[in-house]
């Protein structure tokens, strides 16, 4: 097993800094409204009282760990079709042909998928031609052909490491 595997299922600096501008954006167009509006001439602004300011505060405070949690939501929407993508390529990459993107249907990237994995079964189809190919020459009779046979082996040996069923 390759080491560049992680066992994450998501990646959590991508999807906190994600959640953590959208709040921060959040933030500052809620107060920008109150700033602008008690800046406004003629504009008697916000007269609150202090139960009416805790008030807001809390709204503000509900608000701000609402457009969290949905944030964090729709931020896994992308970082797990991310991952899946990243360690099928990894398996792709260790030879295991047989690897495939498989995401959720809300997920996005469903179109990258696609494309992906007929990418990967163009590639599978044209590796089991080239062993299908290599098989055949081994079949060749060639007395005089010791080197042959050891590059025979040895490509045999690379492609080996390939799973294409």
């Amino acid at each position: 097993m390759n080491n560049r595997r992680s066992r994450v299922v998501i990646n959590r600096k991508f999807q906190y800094q994600y959640s953590l501008v959208t709040v921060s954006l959040t933030v500052l167009l809620v107060n920008l409204f109150v700033i602008i509006n008690a800046l406004i001439p003629d504009s008697m602004g916000l007269s609150l009282t202090t139960a009416q300011t805790l008030l807001l505060a809390f709204i503000e405070v509900i608000l701000i760990g609402g457009v969290w949690w949905g944030s964090l939501i729709a931020s896994h929407k992308i970082a797990g079709p991310l991952f899946v993508i990243v360690k099928q390529m990894e398996n792709l990459a260790d030879g295991d042909m047989t690897a495939r993107v498989r995401l959720r249907k809300k997920d996005v990237f469903q179109n990258e998928a696609v494309t992906i994995n007929n990418c990967i079964e163009e590639l599978q189809e044209r590796l089991h031609d080239v062993k299908s190919i290599v098989r055949s020459l081994e079949q060749l009779e060639d007395a005089d052909s010791k080197q042959r046979a050891e590059l025979m082996a040895q490509l045999n040996q690379k492609l080996s490491l390939i799973n294409t069923q």
